[in-house]
C-alpha cells in the first residue's frame, strides 16, 4: 500500500517524463494524447446523471492542451455528444500531434469554429448550469503572463454560469508555482495527466482548480515513480499503510506514554487541547507537566490525562530547575513534545537545550518552544533521536530569520532545505501542509480547509504527531500520518456543520471519524481516476 504515494511533478519535468515515453519506451505522442483525450471523456461521463441535454464548449489551443481537446471532441461527438468547438486558428496554426486530431476532427465532418474577438462569446454567456466548458487552451508549459485573445477568453468562460473542466491545469495557472500569470480559468473540475502537478497545490493556482482527478494516459510507473522526484503527495492508503495497528490482546501501556510540557498562566487550554489530541491519536498514557498554578484547571478539565506538578517560576511558567523532574518522568515515556501554550523566555531556552541534549526520547517542538529555539540556532541540529518540528509561517520565519512572505512564497522548498540541513522532520503548517525529511524528500499533504484556521488547531496536530511517535512509528510515518488525519478531521466536521463557527475543540471531535475513515478506504482500482483528496 506504500505504493500508492504519488509523485509531485513542475510542468517541466511532466514534460520530460512525456519525451521518456516517447523515446525510451517506442510510446507515440498521439497515443498519449489520445489516453488523455478519453479519459477526460470518462471524466465528463461520469458527471452526467441520466441523458446528456446540455451543451459542451471545448477551447482548443494551438499546443498540445488543444490537442487533447480535439480527441476530447471527437469522442464525446461519438457519444452523441454535439460539442461546440473552438480553436485558436486554422489547422495551419497547429503543429504536430495537435495538428493531426485537428485534422482527424475536421475530415470527419466536425465543425471547428476559430476564436475572434466575439467568438465565442455570444455563446459563453447563453451557457447555464446544465453545460459544461472543457479548458484546453494553455496547459503545463506556460511561461509568459496571458495576454491578447487568450486573456478575453478566459475572462468570458469565467463570467459564464457554465461550469468549467481543465485539461491538465486551469488555463493561466503556472504549473511550477501556482502564480496566476495574468488571468487563470476557474475550474470546478480538473483531470490531470500521470501525476499531479505543482501549480495544482501551490496557492493560489489551487483555488483555481476546483476537484481534482489523476489520470492515468500510459506512462510507464517507472517513470512516474521515478525516487528521483523528491516531492510526493500524501494518499489515504500511504496513511493507512502507516498507522499503528490496534491489537485485541493489548492493554494502555501497549500503545506508548507520552510525556507533554505545555501551558502557561492564561495559555492553558493549548495544553488541554494537546493531551486531549494525544489520546484521541492513540497514545495509552498522556503525562502532563507543567507549573504549580495550572493544576487546578488541568486536573479540573482533562479525566484521563495525569497532570504532574513541576518545579515553576511562580508565574505558571516551568523553571530551569524543573528538568532533573522532566527526566526522570521521562524515563518511563515513548515520546516527549513541547511548547503548545509555553512561555518562550529563557527558562525554556534552557530547558530545551538539556532536553534535545540529555534525553533520548523521539520529540515534537511546537509554539513557545520553537520561539526559544530561534535564539539559539545551534540547538536545531545535531540531536540523535527523532525530532520534529511543526512551525507555522510565522514560528518559520522566526527560525530563518526571513519574512513571513519569503517563507510563504517558498514553502516548500524550505521545508525540504531545513529538514535536510537540520537533520529533522519539518511539518510547514497552513494550506497543504509541507513536510520535509531528513532525506530531502517531501511530502504534501491534499487535506484539509479554511476550519484549521482557528485558535488551537496547531496543538492538536501536535498532540497527534506526538502520539504516533510514542506508538512506536518512525518520525517521518508519525508526521505525514498526522498531518494528514488532523487536516483530513477538518474537512469531515466542514461536512456536517459548515465552514464557519467552528473551534479546535470541533476539529478534535472529529478525530475518531477521520481514523474510521481510513480504516474503510478500500484500495483503488487499476485505471480509476485517482483524487487529490479521497474523501
Amino acid at each position: 500500500e506504500r505504493s500508492e504515494i504519488m509523485k509531485i511533478v513542475s510542468g517541466a519535468r511532466m514534460a520530460d517524463l512525456d519525451r521518456e515515453a516517447m523515446d525510451r519506451f517506442a510510446i507515440p505522442g498521439l497515443i498519449l494524447m489520445e489516453n488523455a483525450g478519453l479519459q477526460v471523456v470518462r471524466y465528463i461521463e461520469g458527471l452526467r446523471a441520466g441523458p446528456w441535454r446540455g451543451r459542451v464548449l471545448i477551447c482548443c489551443g494551438r499546443g498540445n492542451n488543444g490537442g487533447d481537446g480535439f480527441v476530447i471532441a471527437r469522442h464525446l461527438a461519438r457519444l452523441g455528444y454535439r460539442p461546440a468547438v473552438f480553436a485558436m486558428g486554422p489547422l495551419s496554426a497547429y503543429r504536430g500531434d495537435a495538428a493531426v486530431n485537428y485534422e482527424i476532427l475536421l475530415k470527419q465532418g466536425y465543425p471547428v469554429s476559430q476564436v475572434t474577438e466575439n467568438n465565442p462569446h455570444e455563446m459563453l454567456k447563453e451557457l447555464g448550469e446544465e453545460d459544461i466548458i472543457v479548458d484546453a487552451l494553455l496547459g503545463t508549459g506556460l511561461k509568459k503572463e496571458v495576454s491578447g485573445l487568450f486573456a478575453a477568453l478566459i475572462g468570458a468562460i469565467n463570467e459564464s454560469r457554465a461550469p468549467v473542466l481543465a485539461v491538465d491545469i486551469p488555463s493561466g495557472v503556472c504549473a511550477d508555482s501556482g502564480k496566476i500569470m495574468g488571468t487563470a480559468v476557474k475550474a470546478q473540475h480538473t483531470v490531470t495527466f500521470a501525476l499531479p502537478k505543482r501549480g495544482l497545490l501551490l496557492y493560489p493556482g489551487a483555488a483555481c482548480a476546483g476537484r481534482v482527478v489523476v489520470a492515468e494516459i500510459g506512462i510507464p510507473a517507472q517513470l512516474t515513480a521515478d525516487p528521483a522526484i523528491q516531492e510526493n503527495l500524501i494518499t489515504g492508503s500511504c496513511v493507512r499503510a502507516r498507522l499503528p495497528v490496534r491489537f485485541p490482546q493489548s492493554h494502555k501501556g501497549t500503545y506508548g506514554r507520552l510525556l507533554l510540557l505545555a501551558g502557561a498562566l492564561g495559555m492553558s487550554g493549548a495544553a488541554i487541547l494537546a493531551a486531549e489530541a494525544a489520546l484521541r491519536g492513540g497514545a495509552g498514557l498522556v503525562y502532563l507537566g507543567a507549573a504549580p498554578e495550572l493544576r487546578a484547571v488541568l486536573e479540573a478539565k482533562l479525566k484521563e490525562v495525569i497532570v504532574r506538578e513541576l518545579p515553576g517560576d511562580g508565574k505558571g511558567n516551568l523553571d530551569a530547575d524543573a528538568f532533573p523532574r522532566i527526566r526522570e518522568e521521562a524515563r518511563y515515556c515513548q515520546a516527549m513534545a513541547v511548547g503548545p501554550g509555553m512561555d518562550p523566555g529563557p527558562a525554556a531556552l534552557l530547558l530545551l537545550r538539556q532536553i534535545l541534549e540529555e534525553l533520548n526520547l523521539p520529540l515534537v517542538i511546537d509554539a513557545g518552544g520553537l520561539s526559544a529555539l530561534a535564539r539559539k540556532p545551534s540547538l536545531r541540529s545535531g540531536k540523535k533521536p527523532p525530532l520534529v518540528l511543526t512551525p507555522h509561517p510565522g514560528e518559520m520565519s522566526q527560525l530563518l530569520g526571513i519574512d513571513v512572505g519569503e517563507v510563504q512564497g517558498n514553502r516548500w522548498e524550505l521545508a525540504a532545505r531545513h529538514a535536510q540541513q537540520w537533520g529533522c522532520v519539518l511539518v510547514l503548517k497552513g494550506a497543504n501542509t509541507a513536510v520535509g525529511l531528513p532525506t530531502g524528500e517531501l511530502y504534501v499533504n491534499p487535506t484539509g480547509n479554511a476550519a484549521l484556521a482557528t485558535a488551537g488547531s496547531g496543538d492538536l496536530l501536535t498532540g497527534l504527531i506526538a502520539a504516533l511517535l510514542a506508538q512506536g512509528l518512525p518520525a517521518e510515518d508519525a508526521a505525514i500520518a498526522g498531518v494528514y488525519l488532523h487536516d483530513l478531521a477538518a474537512d469531515l466536521l466542514v461536512v456536517e456543520r459548515g465552514h464557519r463557527g467552528n473551534t479546535a475543540g470541533d476539529i478534535l471531535s472529529f478525530f475518531p471519524d477521520a481514523l474510521r475513515q481510513l480504516d474503510g478506504l478500500a484500495p483503488r482500482q487499476p485505471g480509476t481516476f485517482m483524487p487529490l483528496r479521497d474523501f
